[in-house]
Order: structure tokens, then sequence, then C-alpha cells
């Protein structure tokens, strides 16, 4: 949010946030888009340190000045997306940029897997956060849904009104608690369902016809006798934005099984 120079002001908002996070002094915290530091002052409070990441210099500089006298507040002038993350850090809070959601959320769920007492508190806009709630066979059920349900266990927090912010900005926002399960990431299950789900409206069966390029059948002749060993023949019937995830993965399993796909 911070390109469009749109802030929180709402207190009542940040207790919200603050108090999702389950903050304590053994957290190290980065925090991204730190602004005007309003958010970063808070958070600095509970925990033992705060990497306060920001984009802008300008307001890098003067948050910066503004909290100089705050100790456990380390700032970093530089872009989230290509900074590397402190490594110490267990926590992730953010008023995040809408225009990065896709790729930094990612980062960031790739960043605390794994890591002991990890988890996140990050602002969205309201239809991409609830892109990533999104249950099978809605219409905002996507590969954002299934990449971070896949991941995370993701807890809605709040909406937030266009009214804690100013200037006031066009669209709603919503807050979500992330917390990484702890898996090992299967990257060959997420390129199957990423290709599926270019297909999302079509049945599972025409999902496949149409990615069969990028799997390992050459032809529609090749696909099709391949199919024959699939177990689920009525799943086959299934618009792929209806399979939640543990059908997804059955799905994959025996796409290996039966030469379909092939781990890389």
């Amino acid at each position: 949010m911070n390109n469009t120079k749109v802030f929180l002001k709402d207190e009542k908002t940040f207790e919200k946030i603050i108090n999702a996070s389950e903050l304590t002094k053994d957290d190290t915290v980065i925090e991204i888009g730190s602004g005007d530091g309003r958010l970063t002052k808070r958070i600095a409070q509970y925990v033992k340190k705060v990497y306060a990441i920001e984009l802008d210099t300008n307001l890098f500089d003067s948050s910066r000045t503004m909290l100089e006298d705050i100790k456990n507040i380390e700032f970093i002038n530089g872009d989230a997306l290509t900074e590397e993350f402190p490594v110490n850090a267990n926590k992730i809070i953010s008023n995040l940029p809408y225009a990065i959601s896709s790729p930094i959320t990612e980062k960031i769920i790739y960043f605390l897997n794994n890591k002991k007492d990890a988890l996140a508190v990050l602002m969205y806009q309201l239809e991409f956060g609830e892109r990533m709630l999104a249950f099978p066979g809605i219409r905002d059920y996507s590969m954002i849904s299934v990449f971070t349900q896949y991941t995370c266990d993701i807890k809605l927090v709040s909406r937030v009104s266009k009214n804690a912010f100013r200037p006031r900005p066009a669209v709603e926002s919503i807050i979500l608690k992330i917390k990484p399960k702890n898996i090992e990431i299967n990257e060959n299950f997420l390129a199957f369902a990423r290709l599926l789900f270019q297909h999302k409206k079509k049945n599972l069966y025409s999902a496949l016809m149409d990615s069969r390029k990028k799997l390992n059948v050459i032809s529609k002749e090749e696909l099709r006798v391949k199919l024959q060993e699939f177990k689920e023949k009525e799943t086959l019937k299934q618009k792929v934005f209806y399979l939640e995830i543990k059908e997804l993965e059955d799905i994959y399993d025996e796409m290996l099984r039966i030469g379909i796909c092939k781990k890389k």
C-alpha cells in the first residue's frame, strides 16, 4: 500500500494485528512495508527485535529518524521481494503492498516453513484475501487458494473498512493469520495443480487433455490410453475448481502411477 501513500490509522485495527500476532519477548519480527512507523513502534514494545523493511526512501528516512530511540528496531531500505529476509526472524507482520500480494505471500510461506513458532499476520486487499480463504466449488477458489491452504493454516482475523486508512482507499481490506504446516512442500504436485488450474472451469479430463504437452504424454490418444488405468473414473468428470486439495494430491499420485506425470 505504501506505493499509493495510504496509511493505516485506526487504533482498533492496530490492536487486532498485534493481538493476532501472539508476540513474545523471544520473537524476532519482520515488518514488510513499515511506512510511517506507526505499526513498527507498537510491534517493538512486545518483541526482541523488529526488522522494518521499507522501499520508499522518504518513508524509510522519516520513520527511522522518528523511532531512532527504540533500539530493537533495525530499518532496512529495500524491496521485500528481492531483499534476503533475516534468517533469525520467526514472524512476519505486514500491511502488504497489494500489487505484490501473490509473490510476496509465496516468499513469506517458504521462508517461515519449518521455523519454530512461526506465523504471519498479513493485510490484503479483500478480493485477494477471499481467494486465499476460498473453498472448492466457488468462483474464488483458485491456485492461490490451493497453494496457501496446502502449505498453511489460514484464519480470518478481521475485515478492515476503507475508513481505517488515510487517505481513504478504493478497496476494502482483510487481515489473515497464516501458520505454516511445516510440511515438505511437493513442488511437483504444485506444478501439476498449476497446470490444472489454468483450466479450472473444465472437467479434469479436459484439463488433462489441454495440459498434455506439459505432462509426460505426447498425443491425445496416448493420454486416453493411459487414463484407462485411472482408478476413479468419475473424478475425470469433475470440474477442476470443485476438487479439494486432498483429491488433487490423490489425483497427482495416480498420474504418477500410470505415467501421465513424472517427477522432475
